[in-house]
């Protein structure tokens, strides 16, 4: 047990760290023993919290031999400067770990309630270090911190977790935000993530799997008591206002504010960024105008009984519970899926009935593993029972296109490592490569060893590149939302090899600001500046957006480095052949990425000031960027040229 006398005393500045709780909780499972760690404000305003925090605490604390699975590495769930302001979507919440498919850094989000409970217990985040003895979880209710035994917890999905744990601890409604891993993290499955709140994911690297490791099963934190200092309440009120009106009525449309991201399925259908049949066909769906029809967004809302299920202090239309309809699941209550959720559960493994993908998808949640790797996986699976380069034998019965019933058996199996499962939850890259042939040539992954998120790529050219070079272990560009703040064209030609990735240049950051403030990228679809406005008014600082802009090349810069000094660099920066392989059909037909491949990085490196033989950031860059120390371990005694 970890008592809160035992949190060493800290000095408290001056005057309020407006936006900040002003100290991080530092755990160390194997010593069990627990200390706050105060932070002041030029380390605030320098990497702003989140992925910012977490990237300069892996850069710093984890060195190339400590690998994914060694108790010395850290994993940190960290929240931002927004977190507990009320404006919208701002209860997030960042993991950054070294994790498991790349053995490199790993930053991914979760919404719901954890940032809003955390902050007002008088934290902005948690690191975790050591490895428990015995099966664990992590209790904090303000300055009150326990490690409690969780054996009996072993085997329960993420959903009876959260159950299992608000009735122990006598809570009900949002009081508490239980965040943690299911059988799938247990068994350490290479793509488990970690799921609270019901339904809610930091799902990427394997995350879920390092907690595991670390013999955490939960993280349960009660929604304190502890007051947060603004700077100017007013206008904080006043600049929130301004970014809920943006989200309304915001360059993404309202078909966000209404729907949330339901209508990326039957819109991709049509462009071909939906990816169908483990990319072999991308006109499965409008072939089938009927089938496809039951996935646009209203139909979906008309078809399920449904209340919403909003993430704290946001008022969009997006996250919802419904209830399924009809079929052999009938009345049971199901997260309504993201797009990501009806791509993989649904397109990638052809699936024709929202039903049936709906309580997939919930499956998926509750054994705790990231939806995209598991489509990949699944549809890779299906690929080969339907071509023959897997056999009955192998995987124990045959699984057809479309079947949700045997998707559902063969996810307990990779959750558990049963029989066949023990290789899949390895990841697609590793299970291809074991069987090599055709079944290596029709796996979607990167060299690094991640997979994509649940777009066609081939279409989408930006984000096939964005994934392969990134540092985080998903894409870190993204979109521009606001094309004129970051001075980048309203429409850009993606199969274009020079106006990409100059694009792509100039938005760097920009993602890892918003995964740093602690704010859902939904809401930020306003663009910078009006986010900006609600932080000034935060924090009382006068940051401008370039200042802002900095912030997240920052963070990026340290991930990179973090990654080229485990010895994850430029070789790796390559698509698997399948995806980043020729559509046979679509929109996109007969389009190839790769004869322009090498001179899109040209383009992005000169850019962004790397260099082109080693991918380091030259250290002029990361002095520009305020990382000295980073420039020396880069490039020695050459950094101070």
């Amino acid at each position: 047990m970890i008592a809160a006398s035992l949190l060493e005393p800290y000095a408290a500045p001056a005057r309020p760290l407006y936006g900040y709780a002003g100290k991080l909780l530092r755990v160390d499972l194997t010593a069990r023993r627990a200390w706050a760690e105060p932070f002041d404000e030029a380390y605030a305003r320098k990497y702003l919290g989140g992925t910012g925090f977490g990237a300069r605490m892996l850069y710093d604390e984890v060195p190339p031999q400590v690998t994914w699975d060694h108790p010395d590495n850290r994993i940190s769930l960290i929240t931002g400067v927004m977190a507990g302001s009320l404006s919208w979507g701002t209860a997030n919440m960042s993991v950054v770990t070294r994790g498991t498919l790349t053995n490199g850094a790993t930053s991914t989000q979760a919404n719901g309630f954890f940032g809003h409970c955390l902050k007002f217990s008088g934290w902005d985040g948690i690191i975790f270090q050591g490895q428990a003895g015995d099966w664990s979880y992590l209790l904090v209710e303000d300055d009150h911190v326990e490690l409690l035994p969780a054996g009996d917890l072993l085997g329960l999905d993420t959903w009876q977790l959260q159950d299992e744990l608000m009735a122990r601890h006598g809570r009900t409604g949002h009081q508490m935000s239980v965040y943690g891993i299911g059988v799938a993290g247990e068994h350490l499955v290479k793509f488990a993530a970690i799921e609270g709140d019901y339904g809610h994911v930091a799902s990427k690297n394997g995350v879920g799997a390092v907690l595991g490791k670390k013999k955490i099963k939960a993280v349960a934190i009660v929604r304190g008591t502890k007051p947060l200092a603004l700077a100017n309440p007013a206008a904080v009120w006043a600049a929130a206002d301004r970014l809920s009106d943006g989200i309304k009525a915001g360059p993404w449309g309202s078909g966000l504010y209404k729907h949330g991201t339901l209508g990326g399925f039957s819109g991709g259908a049509v462009t071909g960024m939906l990816p169908q049949k483990n990319y072999t066909t991308n006109v499965f769906y409008t072939d089938r105008p009927e089938v496809l029809e039951q996935f646009t967004p209203q139909a979906i809302r008309d078809s399920f009984p449904h209340r919403g299920h909003q993430c704290s202090a946001c008022g969009m239309h997006h996250c919802m519970m419904h209830v399924l309809p009809r079929g052999p699941h009938q009345g049971e209550l199901a997260d309504e899926p993201e797009y990501e959720g009806w791509a993989g559960c649904g397109a990638t493994l052809g699936m024709t009935d929202p039903v049936a993908v709906s309580w997939l998808n919930t499956q998926v949640d509750k054994a705790g593993v990231d939806v995209n790797e598991w489509g990949w996986l699944c549809g890779w699976v299906m690929e080969g029972c339907q071509k023959g380069w897997l056999s009955k034998d192998q995987l124990g019965f045959h699984l057809e296109w479309g079947d949700p019933d045997g998707a559902a058996r063969l996810l307990w199996m990779v959750a558990r490592r049963e029989g066949f499962g023990n290789l899949l939850a390895e990841g697609v890259k590793k299970a291809a490569e074991t069987l090599g042939g055709e079944a290596y040539q029709a796996g979607v992954f990167t060299l690094k060893g991640a997979t994509p998120r649940g777009h066609d790529h081939r279409f989408k050219r930006e984000e096939l590149f964005d994934t392969c070079i990134s540092s985080n272990a998903t894409f870190e560009v993204g979109m521009a939302v606001d094309a004129q703040e970051l001075d980048v064209p309203e429409r850009i030609d993606v199969y274009n090899p020079v106006e990409m990735p100059e694009s792509a240049a100039k938005i760097y950051g920009r993602r890892y600001v918003e995964d740093s403030i602690g704010v859902c990228t939904f809401t930020n679809s306003v663009g910078l500046q009006t986010t900006l406005g609600v932080i000034n008014a935060i924090t009382g600082w006068d940051m401008d957006l370039e200042e802002l802009r900095n912030c997240g090349r920052r963070i990026g810069s340290l991930l990179r480095a973090f990654n080229l000094r485990c010895g994850i660099g430029p070789d790796l920066e390559y698509p698997s052949p399948r995806y980043g392989g020729v559509p046979v059909d679509g929109p996109a037909r007969g389009v190839d990425a790769m004869p322009v491949w090498e001179q899109m990085r040209d383009i992005y490196y000169q850019r962004l000031g790397w260099d082109r033989a080693t991918g380091k950031p030259f250290a002029w860059k990361l002095h520009e960027l305020g990382l000295d120390d980073v420039a020396r371990d880069l490039w020695g005694d050459a950094a101070s040229g």
